[in-house]
């Protein structure tokens, strides 16, 4: 989903995963760009590709945010850092250099399934995105007396077919 108003630019990802914006063309700099360029691994090329990707799953896992003027501030600045977030980790899990990488990509994880929680969450109450598919169903706690009135099957014998009662078994009123 290019082009969306909402989505981060390569600064914005670039920000969660500073030394990924290291100038590759410079052996042994230590100068962090600050964004992602052709001379970055990834390139901005390739950066530019992870959002897009990032942007349009998401929309397809919240769906279709509201557009133009119906689009509020907390649902952008959300959906953005979602996005930021979701490709940090997607990046750096794409071009791991070191095991360190490996467990960076578990925080950032984190970070991106938290910004997702928060999405959804600002975005039901806006009353936008999809239903849930799953919705949580609740029912007030059973009244004292509803276990016990008649009909409710507690005056009826719930064990063994009628008959004497068994050595020390149940008895059944």
């Amino acid at each position: 989903m290019p082009g969306e108003s909402w989505a981060p630019g390569l600064a914005d990802v670039a920000r969660h995963i500073p030394l990924r914006t290291r100038d590759t063309r410079s052996p042994g700099s230590d100068v962090v760009l600050g964004t992602f360029t052709a001379a970055t691994t990834p390139t901005d090329a390739q950066a530019q590709q992870a959002i897009d990707d990032t942007v349009a799953a998401l929309v397809a896992d919240v769906g279709p945010l509201p557009a133009g003027a119906a689009l509020s501030a907390d649902i952008a600045v959300a959906a953005r850092v979602a996005a930021e977030w979701r490709c940090a980790a997607d990046i750096e899990i794409a071009w791991p250099n070191r095991d360190a990488d490996l467990r960076l990509y578990d925080q950032l994880n984190a970070r991106a399934a938290d910004a997702l929680v928060t999405l959804r969450r600002v975005m039901v109450e806006a009353g936008a995105g999809l239903v849930e598919a799953y919705p949580e169903w609740a029912l007030p706690a059973a009244p004292a007396w509803g276990d016990t009135s008649p009909g409710s099957g507690a005056d009826y014998a719930m064990g063994p077919a009628a008959g004497p009662p068994q050595q020390g078994g149940p008895v059944y009123g």
